[in-house]
């Protein structure tokens, strides 16, 4: 009898299992039919899922947060300082992807380690200065050879920073200090590389101070879009 109950068994999960490998086939099939997914974004997650204890993540990332271990940044007449901000925002948004799955180092404005770096994404943390403006802002390398990631990064740090933040974006305030930003051209070429600007320090004051979880999640999700083959907006 133990046995009959065991053969049961055996049946009732390989019936669940090819159940269930259909409705996945199904599901993917379908998301790629109307382009809600994309091949990248498929590979990606079955990557993650599929990932064994101990072994490295497929999502590997590096944040830099602004400033710190170099300056301050921008000082207001308060006192409040963007290297604050930078680095609060760096390790929520780092604990933030480490609960997807993603493997994140976080490194000073100049750290040795980004000589050469080979990452999925590069990201760099900054807050604007303390004028009376606001808003937020993301741009790529000037000089690049991998001109649509960095596009794709962009586009869906865009996306998902406006939509976590309520904030509109400021381009025409994007200057070459972040157009060709040092980070850029000190990893590997393959690497595809962003920097915001996560509000200004005058006009979005409260938002900074008090928004920083939410900020993290909108930097993340905007990563997560282009590690799973996200387009943005």
């Amino acid at each position: 009898m133990p046995f009959t109950r065991l053969q049961r068994l055996h049946r009732w999960l390989g019936h669940s299992l090819g159940l269930s490998l259909v409705l996945l086939v199904v599901v993917v099939a379908w998301g790629l039919h109307q382009g809600t997914l994309t091949p990248g974004r498929v590979v990606r997650v079955l990557q993650r899922w599929t990932a064994l204890p101990g072994l490295p993540s497929p999502w590997q990332v590096a944040l830099i947060a602004g400033h710190r271990g170099h300056d301050a940044g921008a000082v207001c007449a308060d006192g409040l300082q963007e290297v604050m901000i930078t680095t609060a925002v760096a390790e929520r948004t780092a604990a933030y992807l480490r609960r997807r799955g993603a493997d994140v180092m976080v490194l000073d404005e100049y750290d040795p380690r980004l000589n050469g770096l080979q990452v999925a994404a590069l990201v760099s943390i900054h807050a604007d200065s303390c004028i009376d403006l606001t808003g937020f802002k993301v741009a790529g390398p000037a000089i690049t050879v991998i001109p649509e990631a960095d596009r794709r990064l962009v586009r869906c740090l865009e996306t998902a920073y406006a939509r976590a933040s309520g904030l509109s974006r400021h381009p025409q305030t994007i200057t070459r200090d972040m157009t060709e930003y040092h980070a850029f051209q000190r990893v590997a070429p393959s690497t595809p590389g962003a920097i915001i600007e996560l509000g200004f320090l005058g006009g979005d004051r409260e938002w900074l101070r008090g928004g920083q979880d939410a900020m993290a999640r909108g930097v993340a999700e905007g990563i997560l879009c282009f590690l799973e083959g996200g387009e943005g907006e």
